[in-house]
């Protein structure tokens, strides 16, 4: 798979997944995917350069932190024992995240595929769970 082809490829699992694709800059993709009760969620796609090579990130929001002061940290952290590659984080924009990463050259469109559906259906049961809303 080529960084050049990567796009095309999100757009086919948008497709595949009843979603909406949307080609938000020149290295990031938005994929919205129905995630069940009427509910949407939104999962950012960018290849990034990192040290050790470019990796393919994956970011879903749940929420702005300062909107709910009362969310249980240890929780969240707890929470990423429960997943393969979905991991709860905070960015320093004051959101609680869900993301995903895996090192380019390492990752097949099967394992990109379930990244995108693994983090977009934890990203909105987390927003479900501590917002009520269906914002992302």
């Amino acid at each position: 798979m080529e960084v050049k082809n990567l796009k095309s490829y999100f757009e086919t699992v948008a497709k595949e997944l009843d979603g909406n694709y949307t080609d938000f800059s020149d290295d990031t993709v938005i994929i919205t995917l129905p995630v069940g009760d009427g509910r949407f969620h939104s999962v950012k796609g960018i290849i990034d350069e990192k040290k050790h090579g470019h990796m393919v990130v994956f970011t879903a929001s749940v929420c702005r932190l300062h909107e709910h002061p009362t969310i249980d940290y240890k929780k969240m952290l707890e929470h990423n024992y429960d997943y393969g590659y979905a991991k709860i984080t905070i960015t320093d924009e004051d959101f609680l995240e869900v993301m995903a990463a895996i090192k380019y050259d390492l990752c097949s469109a099967e394992e990109m595929k379930f990244m995108i559906e693994e983090i977009s259906h934890v990203a909105d049961m987390l927003e479900k769970e501590i917002t009520g809303l269906d914002k992302f």
